[in-house]
């Protein structure tokens, strides 16, 4: 039979709820049974939430711990536009197992529309496009890599957190909160790195020609110590001065940068100033 209304559906739901043995299982119910026709978009938001907090565990486990700790995760990648409405499906849901009596907490109350950093990375993203992130092939493809390792990082402190919450009095629990400061710094890699990728150029320092450009791999040689240094030119947010990779704007690389083979550089440094000759362009 139809389910014609809101009422004669929570009256559905407080026969129907005990059947019900999983979370998972739970938010398949509440999709197929709903009054409202769900948006793709509210099946999307409450079927993340659903993964993030076990599909497989029993509704009643749920702490409202845990569901405060998913709006910290929620508001890191959602922006204030469309996180209203997101959050107000997510609260139906929730309200949906209390009145099936799957849960005797309101849960929908513990999930709240918290700040944003969305907005900010958005910003920081689009004074990137004006400046646009130089990346040489290598710092491009050391960037996926770093993105592809924070990302698997996410289920293990999703569950050190679900495991440090269920574990004492949350509001003196050292391990949720080391559990929840690795998180974010994770979320806050995850973020930092898609930002940078999403407005990056991979250089091309072939067409330079005897000129250090960008991506040139640099020989030179200090005059006064005779000791010869190889270094790759780079932007500032791929410099790595332990691997040889020293930044366009730093007292080295702004002193070489457009300069030919054999020209003699002078490079102000903490020793004074000295003279380098440059060897070798790649």
């Amino acid at each position: 039979m139809a389910i014609e209304s809101d009422t004669n559906l929570n009256s559905q739901e407080n026969e129907l709820g005990p059947d019900l043995d999983n979370l998972g299982e739970a938010f398949q119910y509440y999709v197929q049974s709903s009054s409202r026709k769900l948006t793709n978009v509210a099946q999307q938001e409450i079927g993340r939430m659903v993964r993030w907090l076990g599909s497989e565990r029993k509704v009643e486990t749920i702490t409202p711990s845990e569901v405060g700790i998913y709006s910290d995760e929620f508001a890191k990648r959602s922006s204030t536009d469309t996180g209203a409405k997101k959050v107000a499906d997510i609260k139906k849901f929730l309200a949906f197992l209390r009145s099936t009596e799957l849960t005797q907490t309101n849960l929908a109350s513990h999930l709240r529309m918290k700040k944003s950093n969305v907005g900010k990375i958005t910003k920081k993203l689009e004074s990137t496009r004006v400046e646009e992130i130089n990346l040489t092939e290598a710092g491009y493809k050391d960037y996926e890599k770093q993105l592809k390792d924070f990302k698997s990082e996410r289920p293990f402190l999703a569950d050190e957190v679900r495991k440090a919450a269920a574990d004492g009095d949350i509001r003196e629990n050292a391990p949720l909160d080391a559990a929840r400061e690795k998180i974010e710094m994770v979320n806050s890699k995850i973020f930092e790195i898609e930002a940078i990728l999403k407005v990056a150029n991979i250089i091309d320092n072939r067409a330079a020609g005897d000129r250090i450009v960008i991506g040139s791999k640099v020989s030179v040689k200090n005059q006064e110590s005779e000791n010869n240094y190889e270094y790759q030119l780079v932007e500032a947010n791929e410099a790595n001065p332990l691997i040889g990779k020293i930044s366009s704007v730093s007292p080295v690389g702004s002193a070489i940068l457009g300069r030919r083979l054999g020209d003699e550089v002078t490079v102000s440094t903490p020793r004074g100033e000295q003279i380098y000759t440059i060897g070798d362009i790649k």
